[in-house]
């Protein structure tokens, strides 16, 4: 009653809220690696009880709008989990030409995977990260990923918190900005030597 709460990243339902959507951000990416020609791209996915799910529905729609069937694996935000989740994929029968991560970490277990078998990263299989994380743009990563823009997002959450104070009794407030895509060197045309 006292602290005002405002969630940063996350929809939850009477809280004051300021996100990015995550819908939208998900479809942007997997359009990207639609038009680079790639039709075997899996979605790395959080567990369903993590949230986030508009990540998971934007790719299905995108992937459905371009006549493809989905293709999710559920990992967890543990780079080396998503390494292995990753390596089983590429070992399969059927190794995707690309990776949507559910997040930069997640996606940095990829390029771990794809190292592990010497596979080039944006020239035999393309990846792409979400949240824009400094890890992201580290030297060596360089890592096409979602841009949510941070910096906005706590800026907006702080005057939200501000209105909070000087209005406590007003309905919770949503604020939800549109995410861009940060092309980098892992993305590429889908290679025809895979």
């Amino acid at each position: 009653d006292r602290v005002p709460i405002v969630s940063v990243a996350r929809e939850i339902a009477g809280v004051d809220t300021v996100t990015s959507d995550n819908a939208i951000g998900a479809r942007i990416a997997t359009e990207h690696l639609l038009r680079l020609g790639h039709r075997d791209i899996v979605f790395l996915a959080n567990p369903p009880t993590d949230g986030y799910l508009d990540r998971r529905r934007g790719y299905i729609d995108a992937i459905r709008s371009a006549g493809l069937k989905p293709r999710i694996t559920e990992t967890s935000y543990a780079r080396g989990k998503a390494a292995v989740d990753a390596g089983v994929l590429l070992d399969g029968g059927n190794p995707p030409s690309a990776f949507f991560a559910h997040n930069d970490q997640t996606a940095l277990g990829v390029l771990d995977a794809l190292a592990m078998r010497n596979l080039a990263a944006g020239r035999e299989v393309s990846v792409v990260g979400y949240d824009n994380t400094s890890a992201s743009r580290s030297p060596g990563t360089d890592l096409t990923t979602v841009d949510i823009d941070g910096q906005s997002l706590g800026r907006n959450a702080a005057l939200m918190a501000l209105r909070r104070l000087d209005a406590p009794d007003r309905r919770g407030e949503l604020h939800m900005s549109v995410p861009s895509l940060v092309i980098r060197s892992t993305t590429g045309r889908r290679s025809t030597t895979r």
